[in-house]
């Protein structure tokens, strides 16, 4: 399994007619970087091949080599599969994206937002638990062609990710160990209760 941190920058969120102007990843081990962030950006090259590139990373392969760490994983996925059907990179059916989101590990911190957030979904942007600005500060950006900006936020947008997946692993692999030896207690109890009634 390799894991990557992975998130896309876009000019709207309809995938059939806004733009993505970055695709950004970093490999992982154990949720820390291991390698630089790589930003894909549609300003030095074009949409087109900045989708290419990142399907040649086997995002859109059903597998463990390139397994998705981020938020709102699904609106990117979706984002990446319409763009690379228009570029002609992709001829997927129906089926094929079940098959794929079947198939494709991924970790994603959006519905654990929302339990941080007392099971509402307003107010479960990652914004509201960290540093990171709105998103729709970006298209802003891009239309004055201040792309150093865009790349700060991207920045500050991944470490307050990995950052934020850092906090809540640890509080959650600590619930995990809680509830596996409260449970392995039960389970001996109960085999003790059945040896002293044989």
């Amino acid at each position: 399994m390799t894991e990557y941190y992975f998130d896309i920058e876009t000019l709207g969120t309809d995938p059939q007619d806004d733009k993505i102007i970055t695709i950004q990843y970093q490999k992982l081990e154990d949720g820390e970087p291991v390698e630089d962030l790589v930003i894909l950006k549609e300003w030095e090259s074009s949409e087109g091949e900045i989708v290419k590139e990142i399907l040649d990373k086997q995002l859109l392969e059903p597998g463990w080599d390139f397994m998705p760490i981020g938020n709102r994983l699904k609106f990117d996925i979706i984002f990446i599969i319409e763009k690379a059907k228009r570029h002609g990179l992709l001829d997927w059916k129906p089926g094929d994206i079940k098959y794929y989101f079947f198939n494709k590990p991924t970790l994603d911190l959006a519905p654990i937002l929302v339990m941080m957030n007392d099971l509402k979904f307003l107010g479960s942007g990652i914004d509201s638990f960290t540093n990171k600005k709105k998103g729709s500060i970006v298209p802003v950006h891009y239309s004055k062609g201040d792309y150093e900006e865009i790349i700060k936020y991207i920045e500050v947008e991944r470490d307050a990710v990995i950052g934020l997946l850092a906090e809540v692993r640890a509080v959650l692999s600590t619930f995990g160990k809680r509830k596996k030896a409260a449970l392995e207690e039960e389970k001996l109890q109960a085999q003790s209760k059945e040896l002293q009634q044989e």
